[in-house]
């Protein structure tokens, strides 16, 4: 029977004196110098305390600082008096935003896009980030021209606002091909997607470009750098449709090895009979089954190295 689970912490909010709250440790200096530190500074000033912090009362009035400790740290230097707490249950901080995911550009995009149309001006948005206009402008209009399939494969991840422009120069298709690039190698900078432009073909590019005749042979390097692209990211997708297959395989074949060679009776007649295939069967338990698990998985690891390689590559030539 399960057992049900204690709530942490008390479900209102309390206003406590600042001065009754004691933090773990001194804030870092190089902590009050980051970007980080600026914008909740920022945010607190104009639109006033977003997240309570969170404590833990101690003895005769006080309490100890489980969660929050820029927030106090600013708090402080604005000479504030009071500043409203969730009261924890226990003494640890460990499940008070120990794990964050941190938010992509694509939900800073709609969060800005909904306080828009809450009536929030730019200006306003801009001073509670400690942004300039422009970088909010930038990210209202960061998927303009980008198709809804790209913007499904790339929601969760951290891609950086410039590579969206650049993705916004090829037609729906030439994005969704980039994307999936992208994401098979695991890297989404602004480098990356300008050599996926560079190797995209002309009919998928919005406006084609003419190649750079600056070297020679640019343009046959470029093509060849295309078929290689395309046939490395038919590869890769072969090898991940398949990996699960053979790691199945793999495992009930191993398996199906071990209770040969664990029965008294057939291990007997194989090592009276077949003394070379017990052996080989037992090497396959011990040493190699690890090296072939290694062995299935290596393609993939293999195609992912190549596909950063031919957008080096296309990066060189561009």
């Amino acid at each position: 029977m399960t057992l049900p689970a204690n709530i942490g912490f008390e479900l209102k909010t309390v206003s406590l004196p600042i001065a009754s709250i004691t933090a773990r440790g001194a804030l870092p200096a190089e902590v009050r110098k980051s970007r980080k530190y600026r914008q909740i500074a920022a945010s607190i000033a104009y639109v006033g305390l977003v997240e309570p912090l969170v404590v833990s009362p101690v003895a005769d009035g006080t309490y100890l600082l489980l969660d929050g400790a820029i927030r106090l740290d600013i708090l402080k230097e604005r000479n504030e008096v009071e500043v409203r707490c969730i009261l924890s249950t226990d003494d640890e901080g460990y499940t008070y935003n120990k794990r964050v995911n941190q938010l992509s550009n694509i939900g800073e995009h709609y969060m800005i896009l909904k306080a828009l149309s809450n009536g929030v001006s730019e200006q306003d948005i801009s001073v509670s980030l400690s942004v300039d206009v422009e970088t909010i402008r930038r990210k209202r209009s960061m998927l303009d021209g980008i198709c809804k399939e790209v913007v499904e494969l790339l929601t969760n991840r951290r891609v950086a606002v410039q590579t969206y422009g650049i993705l916004r120069k090829m037609k729906p298709i030439g994005q969704i091909q980039a994307a999936e690039r992208m994401i098979h190698a695991n890297a989404y900078s602004t480098r990356m997607a300008k050599a996926l432009l560079t190797i995209t073909k002309p009919e998928l590019l919005v406006t084609p470009e003419k190649v750079s005749r600056s070297s020679p042979g640019s343009g046959a390097k470029l093509e060849v750098l295309q078929q290689e692209s395309e046939a490395l990211l038919t590869d890769l997708k072969q090898v991940e449709e398949s990996y699960a297959t053979q790691a199945l395989d793999l495992t009930l074949g191993l398996g199906y090895v071990e209770r040969l060679v664990t029965n008294p009776r057939v291990a007997k007649y194989l090592a009276k009979y077949h003394a070379e295939l017990l052996n080989q069967f037992n090497k396959l338990l011990g040493e190699k089954a690890e090296e072939m698990s290694r062995t299935i998985a290596h393609p993939i690891d293999k195609n992912v190295k190549a596909v950063r390689s031919v957008a080096k590559k296309a990066a060189e030539v561009a």
